[in-house]
């Protein structure tokens, strides 16, 4: 009876033994796939990163966080270089950018698993932030500036290939040499007593180029011209809607807006704005006027930049 109590005692230890051995690995088991799972989720981040895919990059990185083993210091660091990538397009995340910078220090601080050298480069890039945007900004602008035309004219294209619309308003065997540079005038601009007089008339006005090779190096165009209401801000409204097709054409961050300036001398009001892209090989700018309250004009004018 005894032997037999023993035997039963044996087996039940025996069996907890086995219960006890098969949790474990039931536990090792889920914790080495929820391991690989937080692995995967967050190579897939960086993937998105490299792919320049930000938005999404950070939504896997808010799964990855989710899951009981990720580690919150090894996503923080990759959310510093997302952030940032996207700081030097758009000024407006810059202050996203420095606020992940600082929850990094916090966890360092709190004495958290933050690599000491790869914080030193993080707060060294973030230092260099200021210059790197600047040179991110001029070298977008360069790429793009290639595409910048006025009515398919570009900057450094001989006069021979302006587009035929365009060219038929000109006289290409009446230019006016200056220095270096020739300058031609469209048939809407007409000689009054030896004096030019600009027509309330839309178009390209004149192309300035290079004496010796006949590539373009300057065009203006006046886009609207006409009276000005006060009471309904003519004009105004057209001006603003073409900056916004420039930012959404060329990037909000490379379209420069400047503020409103109005002067004015009893009744006489004169008003002017103007948006500009400015890169190392062109300069563009779109103008808005009102003179002595009476008349409007839209214009815009290409050329090589001084930048």
């Amino acid at each position: 009876m005894i032997t037999t109590v023993t035997m039963i005692f044996g087996k039940i230890k025996s069996m907890k033994k086995v219960i006890i051995m098969g949790l474990l690995c039931i536990a090792t088991m889920q914790t080495f796939g929820q391991t690989n799972e937080a692995n995967s989720v967050f190579a897939q981040a960086e993937e998105l990163l490299s792919a320049k895919k930000y938005d999404e990059a950070l939504s896997k990185l808010t799964l990855y966080e989710n899951l009981s083993n990720a580690s919150k210091e090894k996503s923080q660091v990759l959310k510093v270089q997302i952030f940032r990538e996207i700081a030097l397009k758009d000024n407006l995340q810059v202050n996203n950018y420095n606020n992940a910078v600082e929850d990094l220090k916090k966890m360092y601080a709190n004495d958290k698993k933050v690599n000491a050298e790869e914080l030193y480069r993080i707060i060294k890039e973030q230092q260099e932030f200021s210059r790197d945007a600047t040179v991110q900004t001029q070298n977008n602008v360069s790429s793009i500036a290639k595409d910048i035309n006025i009515d398919g004219i570009k900057i450094g294209m001989n006069v021979e290939e302006i587009p035929l619309q365009v060219a038929s308003n000109f006289d290409w065997s009446d230019g006016v040499k200056s220095g270096d540079y020739l300058y031609f005038s469209s048939k809407n601009i007409i000689k009054k007593s030896g004096l030019y007089s600009v027509k309330l008339a839309t178009g390209v006005q004149s192309i300035t180029a290079d004496a010796r090779t006949r590539r373009v190096t300057m065009v203006s165009k006046v886009i609207a011209n006409d009276k000005y209401k006060e009471k309904e801000k003519t004009g105004i409204a057209e001006f603003n809607k073409r900056i916004e097709e420039l930012k959404q054409k060329y990037g909000e961050s490379n379209v420069r807006v400047m503020e409103p300036m109005t002067l004015k001398s009893g009744n006489i009001v004169n008003m002017s704005q103007s948006a500009s892209i400015v890169s190392k090989s062109v300069s563009y700018t779109l103008i808005f006027q009102v003179q002595n309250n009476k008349s409007y004009s839209i214009m815009e004018s290409l050329s090589l930049s001084a930048f």
